[in-house]
């Protein structure tokens, strides 16, 4: 429908002019609460569903901390109402089991590292900043970037799962080096506990390929016009480095993961060589090297500081310049 008014010659300057009534037809789909607040395609909404999975994860771990803390703190103390709250698995006698303690340490390092600090707030800050310093209406794909989230969701069911399974959870360090890792029999934080663990990263690690992924693509091909790579805020260069050094060392984590998988349940010995359980071989196969998975865990684990700390150095260097004019 053609739009606009035609003034007649004889109206003078200031003449009241009728405006003909237009119908204007708007086209709103309607969003479910499943659509809009759980398998939400919205940029702002999935950086809030980041924040509060880490925000949980963060008060978790905190807890941890505080369990193992208060042992080591007070070494001689009995915490006989940590033994109501936990069970006889982690308290025994109102101490923490060795085990326990091994477990809460692995648990507490690996999602305050992963879970809090690396998918909690990158997740979040990438996803809320990178469209609206852009200029862009939102990700590259928002299926993919709602995939990145509930794939991190899963990753923490599975983590969380493994608290409660019966051997406990993992408790061999956060860095996971075989062959504590490796083998079922080397300890009871070995067995079902490790291959959750297993999982639980994996499913961490496809998320932030995902999100890393989306956030390059939508700030190399989705800037408003005008906004030139030069011009893009420290922040969004920040972001932009991070998802980089994801893309780039991520992959090689989980090959390692994947070996190690390999290496516990389907009797390869990539990082395995020369082991003896109670005086026996326990590998069927020979010839691996557990320094291995230290180069492929460590591979990520050297860039990893570095993508935890410099999406908060561009955002402290475009607030203090914005403010300092």
């Amino acid at each position: 429908m053609n739009n606009e008014v035609v003034v007649p010659s004889n109206v003078g300057v200031g003449t009241p002019v009728e405006v003909p009534h237009v119908e204007h037809h708007e086209h709103h789909h309607h969003e479910s609460f499943i659509t809009k607040y759980v398998f939400s395609q919205d940029h702002k909404m999935i950086s809030k569903q980041f924040i509060i999975t880490g925000m949980i994860w963060a008060i978790l771990g905190g807890l941890m901390s505080v369990i193992f803390r208060l042992q080591l703190g007070y070494p001689d103390s009995q915490f006989h109402w940590l033994e109501d709250i936990l069970g006889k698995w982690w308290v025994k006698d109102g101490r923490i089991t060795a085990e326990a303690y091994y477990a809460l340490v692995t648990t507490h390092g690996t999602v305050l590292v992963f879970f809090v600090l690396t998918a909690g707030l990158s997740g979040t800050f990438a996803n809320l900043l990178i469209p609206l310093q852009c200029g862009a209406r939102d990700m590259a794909s928002p299926f993919l970037n709602m995939l990145s989230y509930w794939f991190f969701f899963m990753a923490s069911v599975v983590m969380m799962s493994s608290l409660f399974v019966e051997t406990g959870p993992f408790s061999g360090g956060w860095t996971a080096y075989p062959p504590l890792s490796a083998l079922h029999d080397a300890s009871p934080g070995s067995k079902t506990g490790m291959d959750l663990w297993l999982i639980a990263m994996a499913l961490f690690v496809v998320s932030s390929l995902l999100g890393g992924l989306n956030y390059i693509a939508t700030i190399l091909n989705m800037r408003t016009k005008g906004m030139s790579m030069t011009r893009l805020p420290l922040t969004i260069w920040a972001l932009f480095f991070t998802a980089v050094l994801g893309v780039l060392s991520f992959p090689v984590l989980l090959s390692g993961f994947i070996l190690l998988i390999f290496d516990r349940n389907f009797g390869t010995s990539f990082y395995l060589s020369d082991i003896f359980v109670n005086g026996v071989g326990a590998l069927p196969n020979e010839g691996g090297n557990a320094i291995l998975f230290q180069h492929l865990f460590w591979f990520l684990g050297h860039p990893e500081v570095y993508m935890i700390l410099l999406p908060a150095l561009g955002m402290v260097s475009e607030i203090l310049s914005t403010n300092a004019r």
